[in-house]
């Protein structure tokens, strides 16, 4: 499903510098991420530290570039949502369109499979064609949308519920 042959590996403390500069790739988009400036390195170091087993953090690296990253976290806190998770993929500008974001959506969904969660749940932005797009090619149906969610310049945008159950 992707044609992305690179490798894909767990997130090393080495890494935080590309994975914040991607994260602030789209912060600088505004397609991607409701945070309105940059992230520091140190914010990132903090996070990757918390996504601690079943959750994670995996870098698709191709050629010594770290080119792309996807994170599995908790829905919510709450412990009847210890089966749900939500995630988030983001890819070097470089390298989008190129199959990095679908090759770490499989390896996502097939961890997320192994580790026995039930249900993925993915928040998208109504004008993220490309992220749309991702969901439905990996069979997450939309289950929700909430117009006018995110003001990102001024202009509102409406906000996409996904879920892919993984246990049918």
């Amino acid at each position: 499903m992707s044609r992305f042959t690179g490798t894909i590996r767990p997130a090393a403390e080495h890494d935080i510098p590309a994975i914040t500069d991607i994260y602030n790739q789209a912060v600088h988009d505004h397609v991607a991420t409701c945070d309105l400036s940059d992230v520091p390195p140190e914010e990132r170091a903090a996070w990757l530290r918390g996504h601690r087993h079943p959750y994670g953090v995996w870098v698709a690296e191709d050629g010594g570039v770290v080119q792309g990253w996807v994170a599995l976290s908790p829905y919510d806190t709450k412990p009847c949502f210890r089966e749900a998770a939500t995630f988030s993929t983001y890819v070097r500008r470089e390298a989008r369109g190129c199959g990095v974001g679908g090759g770490l959506r499989a390896f996502m969904i097939d961890t997320a499979r192994e580790r026995d969660f039930h249900a993925l749940v993915n928040r998208v932005w109504a004008n993220n064609e490309a992220s749309i797009a991702l969901a439905k090619r990996f069979g997450f149906r939309q289950v929700g949308h909430m117009p006018e969610l995110v003001k990102i310049d001024g202009d509102y945008v409406d906000c996409l519920f996904f879920e892919l159950l993984l246990r049918r």
